[in-house]
């Protein structure tokens, strides 16, 4: 980047497009869903080991000792590895603090007086239950995020809530994001409250990463036409 070009726009731009899986892949500002973008979006293979191997430890451990301290130590230490890892490569702080503050929200719930081994998994809970309910009102009141977000890379800004048809399929692409969240939480609450940690776990990681990246691929097919078109 040369000290003409404008910087504030592009890493917002290169953000947006991130989120939904896409790159822009040439100087005219094009997007495109690849298997780099698609990797990129969950964090490259880093991110892919990050999200798989801490609830992964932790529900072996618990199989192999049938003890919440040792899969709580085992699981935790990968994760603080992981955060180390984020402060070294220089990432966002605040991702920092939040992956500090998710650490030990992990810690301390099977921990504590009353805990129990599902304990650890309650942090994703809240996190499905908030990210859901934030992309449902925005279907509500009909500024759907996939149509926002994709109306500011495209440079449309809000002019696709005139288009009816427009408006119908970015409010699918946001629902497929809320159904993935409800789904989590529809499958993984009832194995939460009868105790089947173990199953819980496993369930926690198949509904992880693979599914994420069906939601990025369906969300490319529902709004593929309306980005091709703007550009």
């Amino acid at each position: 980047m040369t000290e003409n070009e404008p910087a504030p726009k592009q890493p917002s731009a290169k953000s947006a497009a991130a989120k939904l899986g896409l790159s822009i892949h040439d100087d005219e500002g094009n997007l495109s869903l690849t298997k780099q973008s698609v990797l990129g979006a969950v964090g490259g293979w880093l991110g892919i080991i990050e999200s798989i191997l801490p609830a992964t430890l932790f529900v072996t451990v618990l199989s192999i000792t049938k003890q919440v301290v040792p899969a709580v130590i085992v699981a935790v230490s990968a994760s603080v590895a992981f955060l180390i890892l984020q402060i070294v490569r220089k990432k966002p702080l605040t991702n920092a603090i939040a992956g500090a503050v998710g650490i030990a929200i992990s810690a301390f719930l099977p921990l504590r007086d009353g805990g129990q081994p599902a304990d650890y998994f309650v942090q994703g809970f809240f996190t499905n239950l908030g990210y859901g309910s934030v992309l449902l009102i925005s279907m509500a009141v009909r500024w759907p995020i996939i149509g926002v977000l994709i109306g500011f890379l495209t440079g449309e800004g809000s002019s696709w809530r005139k288009d009816k048809a427009q408006m119908r399929r970015f409010q699918a692409a946001t629902g497929v994001w809320v159904g993935l969240f409800a789904a989590r939480l529809v499958v993984q609450l009832p194995l939460y409250f009868s105790h089947q940690t173990e199953l819980l776990g496993i369930f926690r990681i198949a509904m992880g990463i693979p599914l994420y990246a069906l939601c990025l691929w369906l969300t490319w097919l529902l709004t593929r036409a309306i980005i091709l078109a703007r550009r």
